[in-house]
């Protein structure tokens, strides 16, 4: 009887042992999964950061007004005013 006890108390330590190290190396895939990860989202809101900035860029009137420098557009367009009731009378 004694020896069936310690012969279960080693083989219950055993398990636990087993168990420990299964546990560990498992905990080392995980770490090495999340820091993967996390360095697919430091990318990701590195470019995300680029891309704000981008909008922010085409978004600005400096922006705008560069590009109708670009395409000969002029400043400010001059309105005909119908104070003379001319182009309201056909004369």
């Amino acid at each position: 009887m004694k020896t069936l006890t310690k012969y279960l108390i080693l083989l219950i330590f055993l398990a636990l042992i087993a168990g420990n190290i299964f546990v560990f190396v498992y905990s080392l895939n995980l770490s090495d999964d999340i820091n993967h990860f996390e360095k697919g989202i430091e990318k990701l809101h590195q470019e995300n950061l680029n891309l704000e900035n981008k909008i922010y860029e085409v978004d600005s009137l400096q922006y705008a007004a560069s590009i109708a420098a670009q395409l000969d557009f002029i400043k400010k367009a001059e309105p005909s005013y119908l104070e003379n009731l001319k182009y309201a009378k056909n004369q």
